[in-house]
């Protein structure tokens, strides 16, 4: 794919403000990601919708779990053809910020190449560690182990406090977020022993996290579990990373949206750290309802929907699962300077091709 030279760094108009130097578009340091040192940060980008004025070409089917090849069914779409070639032809750009220094390199506007490419550089700037094949398909890579759907999702939901629904033996106020976040990616997993009540489910996630701390057991289907009551105690990354990994569901850690989209389309489901405040409680369908509490929060994601967004479980949230987009997401992982997301993958590979 041919980029039209003739339009690097074009004329612009008294009325238009200038592009920032390329420099500018370095990926920043990431903020330390100690869970005391979260902060809220007022926004400083106005996402545009994904692929705003991106050219349109004739529907390719793909295989959503084989790659690129034609399928008769169980496919997604190519919905942005000119991008789709010209990653093909730079097969060593994967993510937005490897455009960025594309079009550095290449001395060229980087809003001119995003407009050619259908893409909007706004949003690229805002989530550089994105995977460009996002914008190619009208969907993600699903993996066959997990819910794409709010009422599959739904089956593993549970609230750090007290619900009729998702709860009934938890507590008025805890610091549960990040075992009840855990417990619900071992649950979708197919790993949390069966017989224990979601609160049980709770602590005995809080147990795998502490394994030295003094606990108790219980009893459930005739089997002995352990699990730690310590509703009032902080919690961190390191120590679910830790726990997933003892009951040999994988557990590893890493950082940014390219990876936290391949986690889950190997299969896995995962824990993330980040930042609550009102802007966050209004990606929910019933913000009233958001138990806003402190700053730093652990929440889970248990899959992607076809139309590629995120299956969200917010132990805060009363109302279950809701499904974002990463726009509506961006807000949670405010703490980070570059505000990419940071998480605990839970569970096995699967290791879908994606096309």
């Amino acid at each position: 794919m041919k980029i039209q030279r003739n339009l690097v760094t074009p004329k612009v108009s008294q009325s238009q403000p200038a592009q920032p130097p390329l420099s500018a578009l370095s990926r920043p340091p990431a903020a330390t990601l100690a869970r005391d040192t979260f902060e809220q940060r007022p926004s400083t980008n106005s996402l545009k919708p994904r692929l705003e004025g991106a050219p349109l070409a004739e529907s390719t089917v793909v295989s959503r779990y084989q790659g690129p090849e034609e399928a008769a069914s169980g496919g997604r779409t190519v919905d942005n053809a000119v991008l789709q070639t010209f990653l093909a032809e730079h097969p060593e750009i994967k993510t937005a910020q490897d455009l960025i220094n594309y079009s550095s390199a290449q001395k060229l506007n980087f809003q001119t190449l995003c407009n050619q490419l259908g893409v909007n550089d706004d949003e690229l700037t805002a989530s550089r560690t994105v995977n460009l094949s996002e914008y190619v398909y009208s969907g993600p890579v699903l993996a066959p182990n997990l819910q794409s759907t709010v009422t599959g999702a739904n089956a593993f939901f549970i609230t750090q406090f007290k619900t009729d629904t998702y709860n009934p033996d938890g507590g008025t106020s805890t610091r549960n977020c990040g075992p009840t976040s855990l417990a619900m990616a071992l649950r979708a997993q197919g790993m949390m022993p069966e017989g224990l009540s979601p609160e049980q489910q709770i602590d005995y996630a809080r147990g795998l996290m502490y394994p030295n701390a003094e606990g108790s057991m219980v009893e459930a289907n005739g089997q002995q579990y352990r699990v730690l009551d310590q509703d009032g105690e902080n919690t961190d990354i390191s120590a679910v990373t830790a726990a997933a990994g003892s009951v040999g569901a994988g557990g590893s850690q890493a950082t940014g949206w390219g990876a936290l989209d391949d986690a889950l389309a190997s299969g896995k489901t995962v824990v993330c750290p980040g930042n609550v405040g009102s802007e966050w409680s209004a990606s929910f369908p019933n913000p009233s309802a958001y138990h806003l509490e402190g700053d730093g929060h652990f929440m889970a994601v248990l899959g992607r929907t076809e139309d590629g967004k995120y299956l969200v479980a917010d132990p805060l949230y009363p109302d279950g699962v809701v499904e974002m987009t990463r726009a509506q997401l961006e807000p949670f992982f405010r703490l980070n300077t570059s505000q990419d997301p940071v998480f605990a993958a839970i569970g096995p590979d699967i290791d879908p091709a994606i096309g």
